[in-house]
């Protein structure tokens, strides 16, 4: 019997204080499941007391509040460490909970309008809902079910066919099969069951395949710089050299390995990028602006001198061309002989800290922001595939796919690298976590990003101010290093990954926090993943068709009940 069988219409005046219970259990066991306890394990059951909840014969109207109280007792906690960056980011902490929440009763609507079991309507109706928030203005992806199962590799591998949001099917169908059987209808779901014990066979062994291949051939040696320096340094116009220097110092010390790429964090080269388009009418360029380019050569000179090696730099850039003067969050490309060689725009631009939604009708809305002045960026133009030489390889190039803050978080942002005819050899992400001080959101953060290696089939760089900085290989894994040493001169932490391989060692959880709020550098042998993602050249199929299910249900349902006769 499904849920809109389950709830008539109208009841009588019932007792409803014990509802706290199962929704608070869920809210626990879902918040336990991710950062800062991170119990996997718990995923797979978190929903089950709010789905046997939301099948008792109990008002709707009282179901509707209760899954929402659910939902906010969860987002509360889980999004606490949004506070610790700013004092007024406690308006965006219980603003974005309070949306988030209302997926809760939003997922209780839609069950309620289609008759299905919840092992089939529950998967799909979440999914579709998880594929909603994380497209719907700008989106917000973190706390999906699948990202509970982050550290079960073998699970987590049929991302590569249908995205995080497979994984988080299967997950969901395992808790709508166990609220069925708690209310009491084992008999009538033992197909069910073992439908869904099939299904996570398959994955296992499909898990277990992929993670038995080759992870690719030896690539760039990559210096992923990470500085630990707090965000209220950063925003200081009069602290750009304390800012910086230890930038500075991280890649003197990397030159002398000798690596093929030196990547600084998002925004922490601290002077401005400007730029020309070259669409732009020759009347239309200010004087200033051409002076202004022409100085810039003297960047790529300074690190011509000083590091003799390809160089990223996360930064912020002005842009002027037909569409006037545009700020944007960039990932500037400087070759070794100086030159700045390409450029990556970020496209997905974070609500509140990099630009105001909806700022022209509500200006109050403005309070939610973490500056006192002006930061609104444009949204980058495309996704260029950055190149930089090989060593002695007679002109070869080694090719990348630049992600910038939470762009490794989003799973439809990295996809349009891989609908090229070229796409990249590997990711880099460039990313400023010093907002968040040391909390979960470091850990929470490299989490996520280890779906988006998996989906892409390709390896990711991380370079995080105040971590945590990493390699993460094409099967998910977060390679611990093979030395870690204190470079005393630098008050800096330097850890080393040679050649990984299929046996290198995974980072195990408990270790992550020993690479966050310090400065260091990784020096890693980036591999070349060349294996084919169906999720990357396919897209958000399976979010689509739960959506598209879900209404063919919904339209059946309805049709059955307006040709049902009257009593």
């Amino acid at each position: 019997m499904s849920i809109a069988a389950k709830i008539p219409g109208k009841l009588p005046q019932q007792k409803t204080d014990w509802l706290a219970i199962p929704g608070l259990t869920s809210s626990l066991l879902l918040y336990w499941s991710f950062f800062p306890l991170s119990l996997g394990w718990l995923g797979w059951i978190a929903l089950v007391p709010w789905l046997w909840m939301i099948q008792q014969p109990i008002r709707p109207g009282i179901l509707y509040l209760t899954s929402w109280f659910c939902g906010l007792i969860f987002f509360i906690p889980a999004l606490q460490w949004m506070r610790v960056a700013d004092p007024m980011m406690y308006f965006t902490w219980i603003g974005l909970a309070l949306y988030c929440s209302l997926y809760f009763p939003l997922a209780l609507f839609l069950l309620r309008k289609i008759q299905l079991p919840l092992f089939i309507s529950f998967p799909m109706v979440w999914v579709a809902l998880e594929f909603l928030r994380s497209r719907f203005l700008e989106g917000f992806s973190w706390y999906l079910l699948a990202h509970t199962q982050h550290d079960c590799l073998p699970i987590i591998q049929i991302a590569d066919l249908g995205g995080s949001y497979g994984v988080s099917f299967l997950v969901g169908m395992v808790n709508g099969l166990a609220a069925e059987i708690l209310n009491g209808k084992f008999r009538q779901r033992k197909a069910a069951a073992v439908i869904t014990l099939g299904l996570i066979v398959a994955a296992l062994l499909y898990g277990q395949w992929r993670l038995s291949q080759g992870i690719g051939q030896a690539g760039p040696l990559c210096a992923a710089l990470q500085g630990n320096v707090a965000q209220g340094i950063r925003n200081d116009p009069n602290q750009r050299d304390p800012a910086s220097a230890p930038y500075i110092a991280l890649s003197d010390f990397a030159a002398a390995s000798s690596p093929d790429l030196i990547i600084w964090p998002e925004t922490s080269y601290p002077i401005e990028w400007h730029f020309i388009e070259e669409s732009t009418p020759a009347d239309k360029i200010p004087p200033e602006w051409r002076t202004i380019t022409r100085l810039q050569k003297g960047l790529g000179e300074e690190a011509k001198k000083k590091w003799g090696t390809s160089i990223l730099l996360g930064l912020n850039s002005q842009g002027l061309g037909p569409k006037g003067m545009r700020r944007f969050n960039s990932a500037l490309l400087v070759h070794p002989d100086g030159t700045a060689s390409g450029r990556y725009d970020k496209i997905h631009r974070v609500p509140f800290g990099e630009y105001i939604p909806f700022k022209d009708w509500f200006p109050w809305l403005k309070v939610f922001s973490p500056y006192d002045f002006e930061y609104s960026i444009s949204k980058g133009d495309g996704h260029p595939v950055l190149q930089f030489p090989q060593a002695n390889s007679g002109g070869a190039q080694y090719r990348f796919g630049a992600l910038i803050c939470y762009e490794d978080t989003d799973p439809w942002v990295p996809l349009p690298y891989f609908s090229q005819k070229d796409p990249p050899g590997f990711l880099v992400n460039l990313s400023n976590d010093g907002w968040f001080k040391g909390s979960e959101e470091h850990e929470q953060h490299l989490a996520i990003s280890r779906f988006r290696a998996i989906e892409c089939r390709r390896a990711l760089v991380r370079s995080v101010n105040m971590g945590i900085s990493a390699l993460i290989d094409g099967n998910g894994k977060v390679l611990a290093p093979e030395s870690v040493e204190m470079a005393a001169q630098l008050n800096s932490k330097i850890w080393k990954i040679q050649f990984p391989s299929q046996s290198s060692r995974s980072l195990p959880l408990r270790e992550w926090p020993e690479f966050k709020s310090c400065h260091g550098c990784l020096l890693a042998r980036v591999p070349l993943d060349v294996r084919m993602s169906l999720y990357a050249k396919t897209g958000d199929i399976l979010p689509w068709l739960c959506w598209l299910s879900w209404a063919c249900f919904w339209f059946s349902n309805r049709r059955k009940l307006q040709h049902a006769p009257s009593h």
